[in-house]
């Protein structure tokens, strides 16, 4: 079986479609039986106009696929060809176009909430990461549910093994990081409520040591953060570190007092998982499907509710007890989530996927 990836996610400064693309491919590579992964490579990077990006999707990309004689086209993210002569599994990671229209920019509005979810009817089968995401494509794209798989991703290798002692150290003084630090890693975004994140922080900043680290691709209306800041005084104590490399997250997490994430909507949350992974207590939104990642591992809140936020985060703060409490259950947690296990699901899925198309194929009229 050959199954074709988009490389362009994976280039530069990836985000989590980018992280979970190169997971993927190296789950299957792992696997007993691996299937040739051919890449589809037309020289596109991650940051993509709109118009760019649709034809990309409904022409380059399927035509590349069947140019490789791929068996089954997996793309990881974002729309789906409508005409493709090599069935096309997607990964809908979620349906935010649809949930917030307005937090997106004017021009790419159409495609994010109109155009995208039209297209994955077109699909020969999709995967989401979580059942959350599962019932939004049935609810809003009215996507049939025997169409849908739900495979959770599991951990990547980094978030498996923790650095050494001095390892974790170094990365401390190479990253010039503070001694205490509450940590937020995602794209800036609406979505991601990192305003009521720094909310939370300004009503118990006076109370810790903790400073609040935000490490993060910035995405749209990033600028308002920083307005926000300012607003709070809190210039001195909050620090956003843009992009940090893959490498150094594992000593991240693990040194933080806490990861904090009150986002609004996640179709999966891969962050908060990788935090589990690595020892940092989670304090997340209640919302979406972070209860399915975090579980009783974490405190779960209300994702606007900043003064419980900042409860959450004192409480923590000023607790060791809690906080080992928090890394145990969450270690033990993350380990629910396997690569092996994902991996062999999507083998499956490209079985029965090959199988109906070499059924139609052969029903065909000729």
């Amino acid at each position: 079986m050959r199954v074709a990836f988009d490389l362009s996610a994976t280039r530069g400064r990836k985000t989590g479609i980018g992280v979970y693309t190169d997971a993927v491919v190296n789950a299957l590579r792992a696997n007993a039986t691996p299937p040739e992964i051919v890449f589809l490579d037309d020289g596109a990077g991650v940051d993509q106009r709109t118009d760019q990006r649709i034809l990309r999707e409904q022409l380059a990309l399927p035509n590349l696929a069947a140019a490789a004689q791929a068996d089954v086209l997996h793309l990881t993210g974002f729309a789906a060809p409508l005409r493709s002569r090599v069935p096309v599994v997607l990964t809908a990671m979620d349906l935010i176009g649809v949930l917030f229209a307005k937090n997106f920019p004017f021009a790419s509005r159409f495609y994010w909430s109109r155009y995208l979810p039209y297209t994955l009817r077109a699909t020969s089968h999709i995967v989401t990461l979580s059942h959350h995401t599962k019932r939004d494509l049935v609810r809003l794209a009215r996507i049939p549910p025997p169409h849908i798989s739900v495979v959770p991703p599991g951990l990547d290798a980094r978030f498996q093994t923790l650095p050494s002692a001095s390892e974790i150290q170094a990365t401390r003084a190479r990253l010039q990081l503070p001694e205490n630090y509450f940590l937020f890693v995602s794209t800036l975004e609406p979505r991601k409520g990192v305003d009521t994140l720094l909310n939370a922080f300004a009503l118990t900043a006076n109370q810790i040591p903790e400073h609040l680290l935000i490490v993060g691709k910035r995405g749209w209306y990033y600028q308002t953060l920083f307005a926000q800041v300012r607003r709070l005084g809190l210039g001195a104590r909050v620090r956003f570190a843009d992009y940090v490399a893959d490498a150094d997250l594992p000593a991240l997490y693990h040194l933080a007092t806490a990861f904090v994430f009150p986002s609004r909507y996640e179709g999966f949350g891969l962050t908060a998982l990788e935090a589990l992974a690595c020892g940092a207590p989670v304090i997340c939104s209640n919302t979406s499907s972070l209860p399915e990642v975090v579980g009783n591992a974490g405190i779960l809140l209300p994702p606007n509710d900043a003064p419980s936020f900042a409860q959450a985060m004192l409480a923590l703060a000023t607790s060791s007890a809690e906080r080992m409490r928090l890394r145990a259950l969450g270690m033990a947690r993350a380990q629910l989530f396997s690569w092996d296990a994902a991996a062999q699901q999507l083998l499956e899925i490209y079985a029965a996927v090959q199988t109906r198309a070499a059924v139609s194929t052969r029903a065909a009229p000729r």
